[in-house]
Protein backbone atom coordinates (compact mmCIF):
# COMPACT_ATOMS: atom_id res chain seq x y z
CA UNK A 1 0.00 0.00 0.00
CA UNK A 2 1.15 3.54 -0.65
CA UNK A 3 1.41 4.68 2.46
CA UNK A 4 2.46 7.16 5.08
CA UNK A 5 4.96 9.95 5.86
CA UNK A 6 5.98 13.45 6.64
CA UNK A 7 3.41 16.43 6.52
CA UNK A 8 2.37 15.78 10.54
CA UNK A 9 4.73 18.55 12.27
CA UNK A 10 6.57 18.11 14.88
CA UNK A 11 7.50 18.73 18.50
CA UNK A 12 8.51 21.80 17.62
CA UNK A 13 5.75 23.24 15.61
CA UNK A 14 3.01 22.80 18.24
CA UNK A 15 4.60 25.23 20.72
CA UNK A 16 4.50 25.48 24.38
CA UNK A 17 2.05 25.64 27.01
CA UNK A 18 -1.84 26.50 25.84
CA UNK A 19 -0.36 26.48 22.12
CA UNK A 20 -0.44 22.71 22.40
CA UNK A 21 -4.39 22.46 22.72
CA UNK A 22 -5.50 24.83 19.90
CA UNK A 23 -3.32 22.66 17.30
CA UNK A 24 -4.79 19.65 18.13
CA UNK A 25 -8.36 21.17 18.04
CA UNK A 26 -7.56 22.47 14.67
CA UNK A 27 -6.07 19.34 12.88
CA UNK A 28 -9.41 17.58 14.73
CA UNK A 29 -11.43 20.02 12.30
CA UNK A 30 -9.52 19.66 9.45
CA UNK A 31 -9.65 16.35 9.44
CA UNK A 32 -13.33 15.98 8.72
CA UNK A 33 -12.71 18.51 5.67
CA UNK A 34 -9.67 17.26 4.43
CA UNK A 35 -11.42 13.48 4.65
CA UNK A 36 -14.20 14.61 2.27
CA UNK A 37 -12.02 16.57 -0.26
CA UNK A 38 -9.85 13.25 -0.20
CA UNK A 39 -12.37 11.15 -1.48
CA UNK A 40 -14.12 12.72 -4.11
CA UNK A 41 -10.52 13.61 -5.49
CA UNK A 42 -10.79 9.46 -5.38
CA UNK A 43 -13.59 9.67 -7.59
CA UNK A 44 -12.32 12.37 -9.31
CA UNK A 45 -9.61 10.56 -10.98
CA UNK A 46 -11.69 7.72 -12.12
CA UNK A 47 -13.76 9.75 -14.14
CA UNK A 48 -10.34 11.67 -15.13
CA UNK A 49 -8.84 8.47 -16.38
CA UNK A 50 -11.83 7.39 -17.94
CA UNK A 51 -12.41 10.44 -19.74
CA UNK A 52 -8.48 10.33 -20.97
CA UNK A 53 -8.71 7.43 -22.25
CA UNK A 54 -11.99 8.37 -24.40
CA UNK A 55 -9.57 11.22 -25.70
CA UNK A 56 -7.30 9.77 -26.98
CA UNK A 57 -9.45 6.70 -28.69
CA UNK A 58 -10.07 8.12 -32.57
CA UNK A 59 -13.13 6.54 -33.05
CA UNK A 60 -15.02 7.12 -30.30
CA UNK A 61 -18.64 7.15 -31.25
CA UNK A 62 -18.32 3.92 -33.06
CA UNK A 63 -16.38 2.30 -30.30
CA UNK A 64 -19.10 0.36 -28.32
CA UNK A 65 -16.20 -1.00 -25.72
CA UNK A 66 -16.00 2.45 -24.40
CA UNK A 67 -20.11 2.56 -23.10
CA UNK A 68 -18.99 0.86 -19.85
CA UNK A 69 -16.21 3.55 -19.31
CA UNK A 70 -18.51 6.40 -20.21
CA UNK A 71 -20.95 5.08 -17.30
CA UNK A 72 -17.91 4.21 -15.07
CA UNK A 73 -17.11 8.18 -15.09
CA UNK A 74 -21.16 9.04 -15.01
CA UNK A 75 -21.08 7.00 -12.17
CA UNK A 76 -18.36 8.50 -10.52
CA UNK A 77 -19.11 12.13 -10.81
CA UNK A 78 -22.42 11.02 -9.60
CA UNK A 79 -21.12 9.97 -6.34
CA UNK A 80 -18.94 12.95 -6.13
CA UNK A 81 -22.56 15.00 -5.85
CA UNK A 82 -23.86 12.13 -3.30
CA UNK A 83 -20.60 12.97 -1.16
CA UNK A 84 -20.97 16.75 -1.37
CA UNK A 85 -25.26 16.19 -0.32
CA UNK A 86 -24.30 14.02 2.20
CA UNK A 87 -22.12 16.60 3.87
CA UNK A 88 -24.20 19.43 3.36
CA UNK A 89 -27.59 17.37 4.95
CA UNK A 90 -25.41 16.38 8.48
CA UNK A 91 -26.21 19.21 10.15
CA UNK A 92 -29.71 19.27 10.23
CA UNK A 93 -30.28 14.92 10.04
CA UNK A 94 -32.15 13.25 11.88
CA UNK A 95 -30.62 10.02 13.22
CA UNK A 96 -31.00 7.08 10.65
CA UNK A 97 -31.77 3.25 11.34
CA UNK A 98 -28.48 1.36 10.70
CA UNK A 99 -27.88 0.71 6.72
CA UNK A 100 -27.35 -3.01 6.15
CA UNK A 101 -25.55 -3.26 2.67
CA UNK A 102 -24.83 -6.05 0.55
CA UNK A 103 -21.20 -6.62 0.43
CA UNK A 104 -21.76 -9.27 -2.81
CA UNK A 105 -23.22 -5.78 -4.97
CA UNK A 106 -21.51 -3.01 -2.92
CA UNK A 107 -18.10 -4.73 -4.35
CA UNK A 108 -19.53 -5.48 -8.04
CA UNK A 109 -20.13 -1.59 -8.39
CA UNK A 110 -16.37 -0.44 -7.01
CA UNK A 111 -15.17 -3.51 -9.30
CA UNK A 112 -17.02 -1.80 -12.44
CA UNK A 113 -15.42 1.50 -11.46
CA UNK A 114 -12.16 0.39 -11.45
CA UNK A 115 -11.74 -2.08 -13.99
CA UNK A 116 -13.09 -0.01 -16.71
CA UNK A 117 -10.17 3.44 -15.81
CA UNK A 118 -7.38 1.46 -14.84
CA UNK A 119 -4.68 0.92 -17.53
CA UNK A 120 -3.92 -2.88 -18.13
CA UNK A 121 -0.55 -2.73 -15.95
CA UNK A 122 -2.95 -2.97 -12.36
CA UNK A 123 -4.37 -6.05 -11.96
CA UNK A 124 -7.47 -6.42 -9.72
CA UNK A 125 -9.17 -9.64 -8.32
CA UNK A 126 -12.57 -9.06 -6.43
CA UNK A 127 -13.58 -12.17 -4.47
CA UNK A 128 -16.62 -12.46 -2.35
CA UNK A 129 -17.30 -14.93 -0.08
CA UNK A 130 -20.99 -17.58 -0.81
CA UNK A 131 -21.72 -16.91 3.09
CA UNK A 132 -21.48 -13.56 3.06
CA UNK A 133 -23.97 -11.72 5.63
CA UNK A 134 -24.84 -8.06 5.01
CA UNK A 135 -22.37 -5.47 6.67
CA UNK A 136 -23.97 -2.72 9.22
CA UNK A 137 -22.56 0.18 7.86
CA UNK A 138 -23.10 2.88 5.52
CA UNK A 139 -23.00 1.66 1.70
CA UNK A 140 -21.68 4.72 0.47
CA UNK A 141 -19.19 5.34 2.68
CA UNK A 142 -18.05 1.70 2.68
CA UNK A 143 -17.54 2.26 -0.76
CA UNK A 144 -15.09 4.97 -0.51
CA UNK A 145 -13.27 3.05 2.18
CA UNK A 146 -12.79 0.64 0.25
CA UNK A 147 -12.04 3.18 -2.84
CA UNK A 148 -8.84 4.63 -0.66
CA UNK A 149 -7.55 1.39 0.14
CA UNK A 150 -7.46 0.17 -3.52
CA UNK A 151 -6.10 4.00 -4.48
CA UNK A 152 -3.25 2.94 -1.81
CA UNK A 153 -2.89 -0.44 -3.16
CA UNK A 154 -2.55 0.82 -6.44
CA UNK A 155 -0.44 3.88 -5.60
CA UNK A 156 2.13 1.77 -4.30
CA UNK A 157 2.73 -0.19 -7.46
CA UNK A 158 4.21 2.31 -9.57
CA UNK A 159 5.56 -0.42 -12.12
CA UNK A 160 1.90 -2.38 -12.20
CA UNK A 161 1.31 -5.58 -10.30
CA UNK A 162 -1.51 -7.10 -8.46
CA UNK A 163 -4.66 -5.86 -6.08
CA UNK A 164 -6.73 -7.93 -4.79
CA UNK A 165 -9.94 -7.64 -2.75
CA UNK A 166 -11.53 -10.48 -0.71
CA UNK A 167 -14.53 -10.18 1.39
CA UNK A 168 -15.64 -13.22 4.13
CA UNK A 169 -16.86 -13.89 7.43
CA UNK A 170 -15.24 -14.39 10.74
CA UNK A 171 -16.73 -15.49 14.08
CA UNK A 172 -20.19 -16.96 14.87
CA UNK A 173 -23.55 -15.08 16.24
CA UNK A 174 -23.12 -11.85 17.96
CA UNK A 175 -19.62 -11.56 17.52
CA UNK A 176 -19.82 -11.75 13.60
CA UNK A 177 -17.73 -10.14 11.63
CA UNK A 178 -17.04 -9.29 8.03
CA UNK A 179 -13.46 -9.10 6.96
CA UNK A 180 -12.92 -6.75 3.82
CA UNK A 181 -9.09 -7.65 2.40
CA UNK A 182 -7.18 -5.65 0.37
CA UNK A 183 -3.78 -6.50 -0.86
CA UNK A 184 -0.85 -5.21 -3.22
CA UNK A 185 2.00 -7.08 -4.45
CA UNK A 186 4.15 -3.58 -4.12
CA UNK A 187 6.55 -1.73 -2.27
CA UNK A 188 5.35 -2.22 1.47
CA UNK A 189 5.90 -0.20 4.77
CA UNK A 190 8.60 -0.01 7.38
CA UNK A 191 7.82 -0.85 11.26
CA UNK A 192 8.16 3.14 11.37
CA UNK A 193 5.43 3.52 8.59
CA UNK A 194 3.49 1.16 10.08
CA UNK A 195 3.12 2.60 13.79
CA UNK A 196 2.07 6.11 11.74
CA UNK A 197 0.30 5.42 8.55
CA UNK A 198 -3.33 5.91 10.71
CA UNK A 199 -2.07 9.61 12.01
CA UNK A 200 -3.53 11.94 10.27
CA UNK A 201 -1.75 14.30 7.47
CA UNK A 202 0.74 11.55 7.57
CA UNK A 203 2.22 9.94 4.55
CA UNK A 204 4.99 9.59 2.10
CA UNK A 205 3.79 10.43 -0.77
CA UNK A 206 5.29 13.40 -2.52
CA UNK A 207 2.55 14.86 -3.90
CA UNK A 208 -2.00 14.75 -4.01
CA UNK A 209 -3.78 14.36 -1.19
CA UNK A 210 -1.95 11.64 1.15
CA UNK A 211 -2.52 11.53 4.73
CA UNK A 212 -5.94 11.46 4.97
CA UNK A 213 -6.93 7.97 3.23
CA UNK A 214 -6.24 5.77 6.12
CA UNK A 215 -7.81 7.58 9.05
CA UNK A 216 -10.77 8.18 7.15
CA UNK A 217 -10.72 4.76 6.72
CA UNK A 218 -10.20 3.81 10.34
CA UNK A 219 -12.60 6.37 11.20
CA UNK A 220 -15.23 4.93 8.80
CA UNK A 221 -14.55 1.54 10.71
CA UNK A 222 -14.87 3.13 13.90
CA UNK A 223 -18.15 5.20 13.44
CA UNK A 224 -19.94 1.58 12.78
CA UNK A 225 -18.23 -0.49 15.66
CA UNK A 226 -15.49 -2.26 13.31
CA UNK A 227 -12.02 -1.81 13.58
CA UNK A 228 -9.12 -1.44 10.62
CA UNK A 229 -5.23 -3.09 11.27
CA UNK A 230 -2.40 -3.46 8.63
CA UNK A 231 0.16 -6.43 7.59
CA UNK A 232 2.97 -5.53 5.85
CA UNK A 233 6.70 -5.06 5.45
CA UNK A 234 9.06 -3.54 3.08
CA UNK A 235 9.75 -5.25 -0.40
CA UNK A 236 6.84 -7.75 0.31
CA UNK A 237 3.35 -5.70 0.09
CA UNK A 238 0.44 -4.64 1.85
CA UNK A 239 -2.40 -6.10 3.28
CA UNK A 240 -5.43 -3.95 4.85
CA UNK A 241 -8.06 -5.70 6.82
CA UNK A 242 -11.52 -3.44 7.50
CA UNK A 243 -13.65 -5.37 9.54
CA UNK A 244 -17.31 -4.65 9.94
CA UNK A 245 -20.53 -5.76 11.98
CA UNK A 246 -22.49 -8.40 10.17
CA UNK A 247 -25.85 -8.27 10.33
CA UNK A 248 -27.49 -11.42 11.68
CA UNK A 249 -30.39 -13.19 10.36
CA UNK A 250 -33.71 -12.74 12.39
CA UNK A 251 -33.30 -16.43 14.19
CA UNK A 252 -29.64 -15.15 15.21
Amino acid sequence: MSHSEGTQGSAGDIGQGGGTGTVVRARHTEQPTAGIVHDLGNLIQVASSALNRLARDPSVSTAPALEPVIASARTALQRAGALVRETIGKAAEEPRDIEHTDLSSCLAEVEALIRSAWESHIRLEVRVGSDLLAAKCNRLGLQNAILNLVFNARDAMPGGGSISLDASMAGHGRAARIEVRVADNGIGMTRETMARAFDPFFTTKCSGLGGIGLPMVKHFAEQHDGSVEIDSALGSGTTVILRLPAALRRSE
